[in-house]
């Protein structure tokens, strides 16, 4: 073959591929272009700072109120988590429109105080009512230490562990309580008692 023959050849086969890297760039771009179509819209963005209410704001109705009598802690000090201290229940009352009882004397409400003025507690105690059911009480809250004495900050989240029966219900709610020292009882804790509907 001729110099001359190979130079045709290479001029001749310089189209050729031009026009298929053309038609596979062609291809491709339809290809991403249909994939693009594919995709399905994105989400819209929720708008923050003005949420709609739901339709259903829980309210609460009043149960009862524990009446606990209470001794000076027992400090364990201070911890890695903060400073412990043990304050033991001797005793006290529930009173209530369809329940009273007593509190068994021999519970303890642990306390934990933090640096940021926050106290968490955890009372573990047990009330007998009138029909001598007796009820295991775990009482979980959060005292504010930096709120005024005369309305301090001062709520928890209590469980019931009641036997099947008349008083089964206490194990079938979810209550809140809001506590606080009584205005004229001595060492009493009054903890009013809510049911979450």
């Amino acid at each position: 073959m001729s110099e001359q023959d190979n130079g045709q050849n290479e001029n001749s086969a310089m189209p050729r591929r031009s026009v298929l890297m053309g038609a596979g760039v062609a291809v491709g771009g339809s290809l991403l272009a249909s994939a693009a179509q594919a995709q399905p819209p994105a989400a819209p963005i929720p708008q923050v700072g003005n949420p709609s209410m739901p339709a259903y704001n829980p309210s609460t109705e009043y149960v009862f109120t524990i009446y606990a009598t209470i001794s000076g802690a027992m400090t364990v000090g201070d911890t890695t988590r903060g400073q412990v201290r043990a304050i033991p229940i001797t005793g006290g009352e529930v009173e209530g429109e369809n329940i009273r009882g007593r509190v068994v004397p021999g519970g303890a409400d642990w306390q934990r105080s933090r640096a940021d003025g926050i106290t968490e507690i955890e009372a573990t105690y047990a009330i007998e009512l009138d029909d001598m059911t007796l009820v295991k009480v775990i009482n979980r809250g959060i005292i504010d230490g930096q709120s005024p004495p005369e309305n301090r900050y001062f709520r928890t989240a209590v469980r019931f562990e009641a036997p099947k029966g008349p008083h089964q219900w206490l194990n079938e709610a979810i209550f809140l309580c809001k506590a606080g020292l009584h205005a004229t009882r001595a060492n009493t804790v009054q903890v009013e008692v809510f049911k979450l509907v």
